[in-house]
């Protein structure tokens, strides 16, 4: 379910990859598809002029769970649109498509956060968004930590519209240990051989850089500091036992008894975990949260330039947002839409101070692929192999 990084040196000829997230590992198998959309449909060739009005077929590229299948079904049948859902397992499997002197036609795809200078800049495989085409987009409705963020906006340009967010943290089954409040009380001696990591950078590696005091730096810490942060997890590898391959892998974990907590996992992981008739908890420990966002981008090859505009604009509507953040256990950028959440639904988050949010779980991106200067992602990789097979 994870994929494992491409070792060589990254540019455009060797795509980067990218283990974005065992987060989405069961949403398609609860979700049903809507009518509109098919699910892994095949995708179309570029050539042609845009369309000129909503309707018609719109090709997107999404995550699992996140082409808002159920939440658009009334508009979709109201604008005559068809959503033709290919579906991302990596990160990668989007700029594939995109690459080279015949990119595959797609009207819009969604990237994660530290891509965006890839896509834009490098790979040169988005549109500039003419933002005023996004109706529902505007700083009256989107929370200013997510509006004009340099993640999907700069020289005054949105290269991107972010919709959906979430907080990787601890998870803990209350059965089997007193409440967590720290990362420290992960070292007590009752959770030996009860702790386990899931094999999601995303999720890890920013709390890794964390607790070793370098969280402020990352995704730019030093080659020395890379080291001294691994060192540091030396006494929560001798807490567990087995590792989670996956998230999949950690739910049947928590299901099976064999541990009482995972390091830095998906919010919904409790939601799954009850499935099996197991109790565990989601909790910010004092120390934070690793925060996740995905964004839409219209790439280089989109042809329903109007259809996606307004897909764009309906995906951060409110009610589109209430009802999209309890399907995925996400939060919302439309700061209209927790009111009408359902009361477990708005307490994922603390929406009444996104500002604390953000600083006690800032947005951060990935190492840079090339540098002399700081720890490379390649590098972080090795380090994260090597300690994989440590256990």
């Amino acid at each position: 379910m994870v994929d494992s990084p491409d070792r060589r040196p990254f540019g455009p000829a060797n795509i980067l990859r990218n283990d974005v997230l065992s987060r989405r590992s069961f949403l398609g198998s609860s979700l049903a598809l809507g009518a509109g959309a098919m699910a892994g449909a095949t995708l179309g060739s570029w050539p042609g002029p845009a369309g000129a009005a909503v309707g018609g077929d719109l090709e997107i590229m999404a995550w699992e769970g996140f082409t808002l299948d159920n939440e658009l079904k009334a508009w979709r049948e109201a604008n005559k649109v068809k959503v033709n859902a290919a579906i991302i397992s990596t990160q990668d499997d989007v700029h594939a498509k995109l690459i080279g002197t015949s990119p595959v036609r797609l009207d819009l795809a969604e990237y994660s956060q530290g891509f965006e200078r890839f896509y834009v800049d490098e790979l040169k495989i988005v549109k500039p968004l003419d933002i005023a085409k996004v109706p529902n987009f505007t700083a009256a409705n989107i929370y200013p930590q997510f509006y004009e963020a340099p993640t999907w906006y700069w020289n005054n340009t949105h290269f991107a519209v972010p919709w959906i967010w979430g907080l990787n943290a601890l998870v803990y089954n209350p059965a089997m240990t007193k409440p967590i409040t720290s990362y420290k009380d992960l070292l007590a001696p009752e959770l030996k051989g009860k702790l386990t990591f899931c094999d999601d950078t995303i999720a890890t590696w920013p709390m890794i850089a964390r607790l070793a005091g370098f969280g402020s730096k990352f995704p730019n810490i030093s080659k020395d500091e890379l080291k001294v942060a691994f060192e540091g997890l030396a006494p929560y590898r001798d807490q567990c036992r087995v590792f989670g391959s996956s998230n999949g892998d950690v739910i049947s974990l928590f299901a099976s008894g064999e541990i009482a907590a995972c390091f830095s996992v998906w919010s919904g992981t409790p939601v799954e975990t009850a499935k099996r008739g197991i109790k565990t908890i989601y909790t910010v420990p004092e120390e934070g949260a690793v925060m996740w966002c995905d964004a839409w981008f219209m790439p280089i090859s989109a042809q329903n330039i109007d259809t996606a505009y307004a897909f764009m604009s309906e995906a951060v509507a409110a009610k589109t947002q209430a009802e999209v953040a309890k399907a995925v256990n996400g939060g919302a950028v439309n700061q209209h839409a927790s009111a009408l959440m359902d009361a477990d639904t708005k307490a994922l988050f603390d929406y009444s101070n996104l500002p604390e949010v953000f600083r006690k779980s800032p947005l951060q991106g990935q190492p840079p692929r090339v540098s002399d200067t700081y720890a490379t992602y390649d590098e972080w990789t090795q380090a994260w192999t090597d300690f994989k097979s440590s256990f």
